[in-house]
C-alpha cells in the first residue's frame, strides 16, 4: 500500500512541519538568550546536553546567526563593556586622588 496524499493535505502537513521546526527554532533561541544573560559563554551553551540532543550541528550552527541571539550577545557585550569602562573609571577617580595627595597645588607654587 502506497502512501499517496492529495496535494492539499500534504500542503497542510507541510505547514505544521513547519510550525514546529519554528517553535523549536524559538525555544533554542530563548534557550541561548536566558543562558547568555545569565553570563555563559555561546560557545559552552552550545554544547549543552539539552541542545545536543534537540538540534543536529546544521541547526545549532544556523541559530548562531539568528537575529535574537545575535541581539543578546550584543547586550551582553555592551553589559561587560560598561562594567569595565565604569570599574576604570574608579580606579582612575582613585589614582587620581593619589596623584594629588601630599603635593602643592599650582597656586601654592606660584608663591614660591
Amino acid at each position: 500500500m502506497t502512501n499517496k496524499q492529495d496535494p492539499q493535505s500534504r500542503g497542510i502537513e507541510d505547514r505544521f512541519h513547519d510550525l514546529s521546526a519554528d517553535v523549536r527554532e524559538e525555544r533554542l533561541v530563548r534557550y541561548i538568550t536566558h543562558q547568555v544573560e545569565l553570563g555563559r559563554r555561546v560557545g559552552d551553551i552550545v554544547k549543552d546536553s539539552y541542545v545536543i540532543q534537540h538540534f543536529d550541528e546544521v541547526a545549532r550552527d544556523r541559530i548562531l546567526e539568528h537575529p535574537g541571539v545575535i541581539k543578546s550577545i550584543e547586550q551582553s557585550l555592551r553589559r561587560q563593556f560598561a562594567d569595565v569602562g565604569e570599574s576604570m573609571g574608579e580606579a582612575k577617580d582613585v589614582e587620581g586622588d593619589q596623584d594629588t595627595a601630599g603635593r602643592s597645588s599650582d597656586a601654592d607654587l606660584s608663591d614660591l
